[in-house]
């Protein structure tokens, strides 16, 4: 089920939208795959969709253009702020 961003823009399910914001903050596949409950292959290939989804050759290039196009607001806020994410 595509649930949309907050943004309208490019149509994503809740997982490729965690992925995506938690590779934002620098997580690695496994770590997400901790806090999701995915494995990193299970992280690897949802966000290989969601490059393919952004358009994006690769991840550097796929979470440039999620910050460009305000996808990744909140969690470049809240690394300003110095706050942080946890995992189970």
């Amino acid at each position: 089920m595509d649930l949309g961003n907050d943004r309208g823009l490019i149509p994503m399910t809740r997982t490729e939208m965690k992925c995506l914001r938690l590779c934002a903050i620098g997580w690695s596949d496994q770590k997400i795959g901790l806090h999701l409950e995915l494995t990193a292959s299970e992280v690897a290939s949802v966000l290989s969709v969601v490059m393919l989804k952004l358009r994006a050759p690769n991840r550097l290039a796929g979470l440039a253009k999620a910050s460009r196009l305000g996808l990744l607001t909140d969690e470049l806020r809240a690394g300003q702020n110095g706050d942080t994410l946890t995992h189970k």
